[in-house]
């Protein structure tokens, strides 16, 4: 194993997660759609405002749209929260989650599509170990930067039965500026624009034409 990956893997036992935050700007009804982000771990003494992710919750609802955030152990909190609402069937959903929220990311979408529902994007960026992208997804974006010694991410996979758009995008190559390490690209402001711009069209949640297998995929037990 390399050192910084055996580095992680030890923060991943003595760090703390951080909880769903519930504050800043007020959360708009789901009417737009809704976006479900992913943070990865926070050393204990940072808070979720020190993060990347709540920033990016408060540009989606800033443009009107539903937004929320949440650690990577709360996947399944966060689908069954999603699903508990009265109109999730007809709602545009869209999620992301950088580094372990990756991993979250893609779980949170399987457990959507074993529901019966479609996500219309969904968005990792420097992904540890995401699980594979499953079928009901329409448009998967994995970025990531970082590289040697310093890569920690994960390249997205797509399940065998996924017929939707999976794109990867080199955010070292794209946009030169700025930080591409692991860490540091959660809060780079750059970046964080191009995934809000990825999840949300202005003021909604970015549609996506229907994959040719997805029908039969939400069918699917």
């Amino acid at each position: 194993m390399a050192l910084l990956p055996l580095l992680f893997a030890l923060c991943v036992a003595g760090c703390s997660t951080m909880v769903v935050q519930k504050g800043g700007l007020t959360n708009p009804p789901a009417e737009k759609g809704s976006v479900y982000l992913f943070a990865g771990l926070t050393p204990d003494g940072d808070d979720m405002a020190q993060s990347g992710m709540y920033s990016l919750t408060q540009y989606i609802r800033a443009a009107g749209v539903r937004a929320d955030v949440y650690n990577p152990a709360e996947w399944k909190k966060a689908a069954d929260n999603f699903l508990a609402q009265p109109r999730h069937s007809k709602t545009q959903v869209a999620v992301a989650g950088y580094s372990m929220g990756g991993n979250a990311a893609t779980q949170f979408a399987e457990r959507l599509r074993a529901a019966g529902v479609p996500v219309q994007t969904l968005l990792v960026f420097e992904a540890y170990r995401p699980t594979p992208v499953p079928c009901n997804v329409r448009r998967a974006i994995d970025m990531y930067g970082s590289d040697g010694l310093f890569a920690l991410s994960s390249r997205l996979q797509p399940e065998r039965s996924f017929t939707g758009r999976l794109e990867t995008v080199d955010w070292s190559k794209l946009h030169k500026a700025g930080r591409h390490d692991h860490l540091g690209v959660s809060k780079e402001p750059a970046a964080l624009e191009y995934v809000k711009h990825a999840l949300i069209n202005e003021s909604r949640v970015r549609p996506q034409a229907p994959s040719r297998g997805e029908a039969a995929c939400l069918a699917r037990p």
